[in-house]
């Protein structure tokens, strides 16, 4: 090919430790023009899909848009875990500072603070819009 393809820099964490890290390494990387996070349910070990049907139905949609996005982009995937963990009122990805997470699937942009949730999330128009 004549052009390489430019990519996103896809990171994906389950622990709050690591997104503590990988945040504050992507918050303090001048090269990015932007940067996503995504949090979603975990795997369910019996079928190898999400436990969230909402997290299942919104893939696709949010899979499409993060192809499109340059290389001073990084998305940064968070697995909240498995659906007792994340239900639980204790669940650390609940009290995070650097983001309100209140369900699955929750995406975030980092400079502006903005978020699309749950429904929206399935909504291909409203994830292309939230990438644009």
């Amino acid at each position: 090919p004549l052009f390489k393809q430019a990519m996103v820099r896809e990171l994906i964490t389950n622990t709050v430790a690591d997104f503590k890290s990988h945040y504050a390494e992507l918050k303090a990387d001048q090269s990015l023009s932007r940067v996503f996070v995504l949090f979603m349910a975990g795997t369910d070990p019996d079928t190898g899909d999400s436990w969230c049907p909402d997290c299942r139905n919104s893939e696709p949609h949010i899979e499409a848009a993060v192809k499109g996005l340059g290389d001073d982009v990084a998305f940064l995937a968070v697995d909240v875990g498995d659906r007792p963990g994340w239900k639980s009122p204790d669940c650390p990805f609940r009290h995070l500072d650097e983001a309100k997470v209140t369900g699955v699937p929750t995406l975030f942009e980092m400079k502006s603070g903005r978020e699309l949730n749950g429904d929206d999330c399935q909504d291909g128009a409203k994830v292309a819009a939230f990438f644009a």
